[in-house]
């Protein structure tokens, strides 16, 4: 029991993947004595305690990726107001700038991308959809609707029409009833 490379085998089972009784077939050693080996060293103990620092460090990537996300969204709303801000004062001091001797509207790329930027980084920045995102998710509530609708039709037997008669079936019968009943007793 010398040559067992006790500290390779704790150090795969720490990293994950493979299993303690894994472990004892790849190295030729007998399970309960691997248990045994590791209930003694607290294996169980440190496996927990590197998942904690793994559970942690992920948390902080999370809140990092996201504080840098925030970031961005904060710094192209800020450009796109310094560009709405800047064109307003252009127009301003020379209104021939917004509009053509004819009435037409110029810069109007540069005026309505500006706005849409702005107005799409305040929706990212405040987590609220676009209307494409708002019709996609509305479509997609639908089809969820008239899956479960049509699921439910199998599950029930068939189409809406033929329960509404089955439903009234009953009916009939109780009218047909007394009917025989009266006809019993005339004999």
């Amino acid at each position: 029991m010398a040559n067992i490379p006790w500290g390779k085998i704790r150090a795969e089972w720490l990293k994950g993947g493979i299993t303690q009784k894994e472990l004892a077939e790849k190295y030729g050693v007998k399970l309960k004595t691997l248990q045994n080996r590791a209930s003694n060293e607290g294996w169980g103990k440190a496996k927990g305690k590197i998942r904690e620092k793994t559970e942690e460090q992920l948390t902080t990537r999370i809140a990092c990726a996201r504080a840098n996300k925030l970031a961005k969204l904060i710094t192209a709303q800020d450009d796109a107001m310094d560009a709405l801000v800047a064109l307003a004062e252009m127009v301003k001091n020379d209104p021939k700038l917004l509009f053509t001797d004819k009435g037409e509207l110029r810069n109007a790329e540069s005026l309505t991308r500006a706005i849409q930027t702005a107005a799409m980084t305040q929706r990212d920045l405040h987590g609220l959809k676009n209307i494409d995102q708002k019709f996609a998710a509305k479509k997609w509530k639908e089809e969820q609707k008239l899956q479960r609708e049509l699921k439910a039709q199998k599950e029930t037997g068939g189409e809406e029409g033929v329960q509404i008669i089955y439903i009234h079936e009953p009916e009939e019968e109780a009218e047909e009833q007394p009917e025989q009943k009266e006809g019993a007793g005339n004999e």
